[in-house]
């Protein structure tokens, strides 16, 4: 691993979509800050997945449970917002247009079907943040190692 996110990526296979790859690269600090800042705009306008919005909403309504609450803070994509994340991390992808290799836009990105974005949202994060990926007991085994 090195400091510089842009040295970090890997290549992984779409499940839903064999035998398609794409290339993911770890975010730098200012896109993490950037997909956190653009999720709490989406959660302050009311828009986007904000599972976060859903969850306030049944609380108002006195339908939240706790289950619900324990969804929201075990969700390692709460707070991050999904299109930044890719838009960040996406950085190549066997899909072709015409012949040639389909380039990776931001209209490309916005195409993206839920299942996608939702996928490789978690992928971008996963290897930028990965401890948020952690249960508890790796949480605890890491710092007793570290």
């Amino acid at each position: 691993m090195s400091i510089f996110a842009s040295l970090t990526t890997t290549t992984i296979p779409l499940p839903f979509d064999p035998p398609h790859t794409v290339t993911i690269q770890k975010l730098s600090g200012r896109l993490v800050d950037g997909a956190q800042l653009e999720h709490m705009r989406g959660f302050v306008e009311g828009r986007g997945r904000n599972w976060a919005v859903k969850f306030l909403a049944l609380a108002r309504a006195g339908t939240a449970s706790n289950v619900d609450a324990q969804q929201v803070l075990d969700d390692p994509l709460s707070g991050y917002d999904r299109i930044a994340l890719v838009r960040g991390g996406l950085k190549a992808w066997t899909y072709e247009e015409a012949g040639k290799p389909k380039p990776i836009t931001d209209a490309a990105i916005e195409d993206l079907d839920d299942e996608a974005l939702e996928f490789l949202a978690r992928a971008v994060l996963q290897l930028t943040k990965p401890a948020l990926f952690q249960t508890a007991e790796q949480r605890e085994a890491d710092q007793k190692n570290g």
